[in-house]
């Protein structure tokens, strides 16, 4: 053997943001989050109930449905802030000046998606 000892490596070279390192699993999450959200709200019998009366049940105590909602919009912003930038490489748009500017644009995109879609069941939650 050359050498004994492994050579030092960044991780987290290339590029590499929790977004990117985690997007296979969110991903995945998202799906069973969209799967879930579709059966909760979109597949229930309306004829005897309606969607007011869904939305009260599920948010009205603080309970499962409120944390999964918040954690389930918390990964779609982790996931979407490695797509916004990813996009752009996607598309040949980046480049070494502008890409700092877009990755710093896909954080605030993330958080604004998260932030927006997260304070919906808190919201219900504290108006039930």
């Amino acid at each position: 053997m050359a050498r004994p000892v492994a050579y030092a490596v960044d991780r987290s070279a290339g590029g590499r943001t929790i977004g990117s390192r985690t997007a296979p699993y969110t991903g995945a999450l998202i799906l069973v989050f969209v799967i879930t959200h579709l059966i909760k709200f979109r597949f229930v019998d309306k004829m005897t109930i309606n969607d007011f009366t869904i939305l009260s049940n599920t948010f009205a105590d603080f309970n499962f449905w409120t944390v999964f909602y918040v954690v389930g919009v918390t990964i779609v912003a982790v996931h979407v802030s490695h797509g916004f930038w990813s996009l752009f490489q996607t598309l040949g748009l980046s480049h070494p000046k502008y890409m700092p500017v877009v990755e710093r644009l896909a954080v605030v995109f993330s958080l604004i998606i998260g932030i927006g879609f997260a304070s919906i069941p808190v919201f219900l939650f504290l108006s039930l």
